[in-house]
């Protein structure tokens, strides 16, 4: 509008111009007075409007000395002539200094845009920090609320949540401390939030709007900024920036919408580890009433088992009178089933004291050459009986440190589970390899091997899917455990052109 009417003066001005330069002598340089209307145009920054006051005034100055000339019978003047030309040399340099004066004007416009934008995006990148500093949504709403008034400049900010039970917040420029709102908040200030919160849009408050206005007077402000904080049908509540005499323009409408996506990411992040904090708790729970079921559960096995395992001993052995062939043996499948029965509570009580950490053992130096020649002897009858040959090759003392038993344990769960997956005809072999630092014992079938999807599993608990058999699904996990309390470590590795090795790695105890 500010624009049109300068370029109907413009126009105005160049058309008295012409008129004046016309009912004057050649002599009398009024043709000076077109440069005035451009000038003027420069005012609206539009080089289309200049240049056609340009071309006009060109015109208008020849059709001036022609009418000029027309009075005095077409008899030229020589200074009236060069007036003429020196008048239209200036309309020329005046349209041309207007318009790199506009074209300068439009340069400094758009870097102060530019720096003006970025001023702000860094302003919004600070506080987006601050408000993600923390993980309580309590804190985190504080925290924007606090941000606020600075970011959009603003006289005040308050904060009203969606839910009606949070508290109100508000806080004033140049204040640091966050003021809770006791009393409850105007009809047209809710009616406000309402609307806005469903919208989800950045609204701005004017006096013009009835609700706007009273909204206003409650805020004590001359306008507002209504800002939305919702993300995805979650509404947190509205974000209220109040301002004094300086509305509000498109780029703060802008920041603010911005510093919505902020405050919601921030909140969205905060609810969201508080949910899983939660989950852990309960999971956490969970997790030690199941440990600690399976712990008495183990513990109060052993003994009933033992005692059960003794008496049907005593009468396999005629402790209780003779018994015939076929009562004998049930009581001797009986006494397997029972031995089973006591080593899968051994089992699941040394796991549930893995995951307790209160498992303590006594550690001493040993030789690994002489335990896997023990487990080798053990399960000797086990690997005849299968048509198996089970073969130790340890040369010198590999020793290390650590418990007797975990290492026996460890070493005969990787031995037994070779001997149980090698077919008839098969060979076993235990092989203890000193190096540098550690020791190595490697098992070493030329059984089936395993299927590649099922070894990233293969060292968890309950894994007993990768080979057929059954089982706990626990012996390898034990392995596991046992070799990284003691600082090493067991890897598996397939074996050409079939069969397994697992490699128990160990550090070498130091003299």
């Amino acid at each position: 509008m500010r624009s049109r009417a300068i370029a109907v003066a413009a126009f105005a001005l160049l058309i008295a111009a012409f008129v004046v330069d016309a009912i004057t002598p050649q002599t009398l340089v009024i043709a000076i007075l077109l440069d005035v209307p451009i000038v003027l145009a420069a005012l609206t920054q539009s080089r289309s409007l200049t240049y056609s006051l340009v071309v006009t005034a060109l015109a208008a100055d020849v059709a001036a000395a022609f009418i000029n000339a027309a009075h005095d019978g077409y008899r030229w003047q020589p200074i009236g002539v060069g007036d003429r030309f020196l008048s239209m040399l200036s309309i020329v340099l005046v349209g041309y200094l207007s318009t790199a004066v506009q074209e300068r004007a439009e340069s400094v416009g758009r870097f102060g845009a530019q720096e003006s934008r970025a001023r702000r995006e860094a302003a919004l990148a600070a506080s987006a920090d601050r408000v993600r500093a923390s993980l309580s949504p309590e804190l985190v709403t504080r925290a924007f609320v606090r941000e606020a008034p600075q970011l959009l400049e603003a006289e005040a900010v308050f904060w009203y949540p969606a839910d009606g039970r949070s508290e109100t917040l508000a806080v004033h420029a140049g204040v640091a401390d966050v003021e809770v709102i006791d009393e409850r908040a105007s009809s047209e200030i809710v009616s406000l939030v309402h609307r806005v919160a469903e919208d989800g849009t950045v609204s701005v408050v004017r006096p013009v709007d009835p609700v706007g206005r009273f909204v206003l007077e409650r805020l004590a402000a001359k306008s507002a900024i209504a800002i939305p904080v919702a993300d995805r049908g979650t509404a947190y509540g509205v974000l209220i920036a109040a301002f004094g005499d300086e509305a509000p323009d498109d780029a703060t409408v802008q920041t603010a919408r911005g510093f919505a996506g902020v405050a919601v990411n921030a909140l969205s992040q905060a609810r969201l580890f508080g949910e899983l904090a939660e989950r852990n708790e309960a999971l956490g729970e969970r997790q030690d009433v199941i440990r600690d079921l399976v712990y008495a559960l183990s513990h109060d096995l052993r003994t009933p088992l033992a005692a059960l395992s003794m008496t049907l001993r005593q009468a396999a052995d005629g402790a209780y009178g003779p018994l015939p062939e076929t009562y004998a043996a049930v009581l001797r499948d009986s006494l397997v089933s029972v031995d089973d029965l006591g080593r899968l509570a051994d089992t699941l009580l040394l796991v549930a004291r893995f995951e307790s950490g209160d498992r303590t053992t006594e550690h001493e130096p040993l030789d690994m050459s002489a335990v896997a020649r023990e487990i080798a002897s053990e399960l000797h009858a086990m690997a005849d009986a299968r048509g198996i040959a089970l073969m130790v090759q340890a040369d010198g003392e590999a020793r290390v440190r650590g418990s007797r038993g975990d290492f026996k344990r460890a070493v005969a769960n990787l031995t037994a589970n070779a001997l149980q997956h090698t077919p008839q005809g098969g060979t076993v072999e235990l092989r203890v390899a000193p190096d540098r630092d550690v020791v190595r014992l490697s098992v070493t079938d030329d059984g089936y091997g395993l299927d590649e999807r099922v070894r990233a599993r293969l060292f968890q608990r309950f894994s007993s899917g990768w080979r057929s058999g059954g089982g706990t699904g626990l012996g390898l996990y034990i392995v596991r455990r046992i070799a990284e309390e003691n600082g090493g470590s067991v890897r598996y590795a397939a074996r050409e052109p079939r069969g397994s090795v697992f490699t128990l790695t160990l550090p070498k105890a130091r003299e």
